[in-house]
């Protein structure tokens, strides 16, 4: 399980300032992400890094000898 800091004010900020925390047991990870901003901001560093290896992989070979 992951633990979250998350913000318990009774009325939110207007500007997304918080006064009040708690860290929060969730089930799952897939929770980490609430924001469709944030989401938007990990997809692709997440996606970009993989065709990076993929390219990194194709262009440097492994020096193998055979024997």
């Amino acid at each position: 399980m992951s633990r979250v800091l998350t913000c318990i004010d009774p009325v939110p900020a207007e500007d997304g300032s918080c006064v009040q925390t708690a860290w929060l047991e969730l089930p799952s990870w897939v929770d980490v992400l609430p924001t469709v901003e944030q989401a938007n901001t990990v997809g692709p560093a997440i996606a970009g890094g993989l065709i990076l290896l993929a390219a990194m992989r194709l262009l440097i070979p492994k020096n193998r000898e055979d024997e």
